[in-house]
């Protein structure tokens, strides 16, 4: 249970199954509070830089798509 655990709360903050398999020796210990070992730490930057990326393109297409709209129907209403 504590391995299923591990592998869901790496998941949720963005690591891939791939990612996963580096942690496989700490899986069933306490992953959040184990310090990171260097290849972990690596990965871990690797996937943040992934979706840093991913976050940037995706930022850019609604600020080109936001400005397409508001020039073709006025002011764009904020969520």
């Amino acid at each position: 249970m504590v391995r299923v655990r591990n592998i869901r709360y790496l998941l949720a903050a963005g690591l891939t199954l791939d990612d996963v398999r580096v942690f496989l020796p700490c899986l069933d210990g306490d992953v959040a509070a184990a310090p990171p070992s260097e290849k972990g730490l690596r990965v871990a930057l690797e996937r943040l830089a992934v979706l840093n990326e991913r976050i940037a393109a995706q930022t850019e297409a609604r600020d080109r798509l936001e400005a397409q709209i508001g020039e073709r129907a006025g002011p764009w209403p904020t969520a």
